[in-house]
């Protein structure tokens, strides 16, 4: 057995029942999130002694970034050789939390060398190949899951707890407010193609959000470009219409451009409405309120921690062959939606118009 590096808040040794991850970028969500979101999980049942996972090594394409992120979050193994990485008896699965360019490559090479793999989404931005994915990890008895996060927060949590109850009634339309202003640091690959702009960022999750919540995929959908204010070549400002199957239909406003609009989610029903304020990812102010008629009630907001619950949802995946919390099957349906809506905008009006509904096929 080992010690733990000191930094992180355990005193639970490692040893093989520990599940080591290789973390494949640099990242600020790895540092800020999934680090601690593996470091903190429980040890196996009657282990109390023993580190359910652990960070076994850290991957980037910048060798020098690689070694300064280890040195800075105690990790003892980094590089950018991949293939070397994969190799480490230790590692066990792969966390993919790199540029969205490379989470497809990351996937493949991970798979080949026999790793479960977390990634964040998209898989690929060709649903093709996400399947392509979900095919390899089947055929080989390992667990390719997602990151979307979102699913995992208290708002969204309690809200879908609230629709299985039924509290507002049949659900007969919504909104999704996906507009928290893209600071300066994060104005990188977000505002460069084919990977950035909204609808690949945040579209992305709100459809996967619709799916969750609802039960629903997208059938087809609306979209035009609103406000362009950053001077970049992808969609900054768009508004989207999208039906789900059996023809309900929900609105989408993404933006990185309203400083002051909070994140929101609604949902109209037949005998009330449910409404999710500053429910983004990470917010400690997001809330949920019932309302019905002119009455308006806060409910209440089971304590997660959305990181740690995806990464415990992946080990009882590899532990016990329960289902993560989204699959490679979830991320194909979305990246075709978000297709979809890349082929609505061809053909939309540049007046911010909503153009021809394209279908998902």
């Amino acid at each position: 057995m080992i010690d733990s590096p000191t930094r992180r808040l355990t005193t639970r040794k490692i040893d093989d029942r520990s599940i080591g991850f290789l973390v494949a970028g640099a990242s600020t969500v790895a540092a800020r999130w999934m680090l601690d979101a593996i470091w903190r999980q429980p040890p196996a049942v009657g282990s109390n002694d023993v580190a359910g996972a652990y960070v076994a090594g850290l991957f980037s394409h910048n060798a020098r970034l690689a070694q300064r992120f280890a040195d800075r979050h105690g990790i003892i193994l980094a590089g950018d050789d991949l293939e070397h990485l994969l190799d480490r008896r230790e590692v066990k699965c792969v966390y993919i939390g790199n540029h969205p360019r490379h989470h497809a490559e990351t996937t493949r090479a991970a798979l080949l060398a026999g790793k479960h793999v977390l990634c964040e989404p998209p898989l690929s931005i060709d649903p093709d190949e996400c399947h392509e994915f979900h095919l390899m990890a089947q055929h080989r008895g390992l667990v390719l899951a997602l990151n979307y996060v979102w699913r995992a927060t208290p708002a969204m949590h309690s809200l879908r707890e609230q629709l299985q109850a039924d509290v507002i009634g049949e659900v007969l339309g919504g909104h999704i407010e996906n507009t928290a202003f893209l600071p300066l640091d994060r104005q990188t690959w977000r505002l460069t193609a084919p990977y950035g702009g909204v609808l690949w960022e945040r579209s992305l999750q709100d459809v996967d959000l619709l799916e969750f919540l609802l039960l629903r995929t997208a059938a087809s959908v609306q979209t035009s470009r609103l406000q362009k204010l950053l001077g970049s070549d992808v969609e900054e400002d768009v508004l989207s219409a999208v039906w789900l199957r059996g023809g309900l239909s929900v609105y989408l406003h993404d933006s990185y451009l309203l400083p002051h609009a909070p994140v929101t989610v609604t949902l109209f029903g037949s005998v009330g409405s449910l409404t999710a304020s500053q429910c983004d990812v990470g917010n400690p102010a997001s809330s949920l309120t019932l309302t019905r008629g002119q009455s308006t009630q806060a409910l209440p907001l089971t304590p997660i921690e959305p990181f740690r619950a995806s990464v415990a949802r992946f080990l009882a995946a590899i532990r016990h062959g329960e289902t993560p919390l989204a699959t490679a099957l979830d991320d194909r349906r979305n990246v075709t939606a978000v297709r979809a809506m890349q082929a609505a905008l061809q053909a939309a009006l540049p007046n911010g118009t909503l153009g021809p509904i394209a279908a998902l096929g």
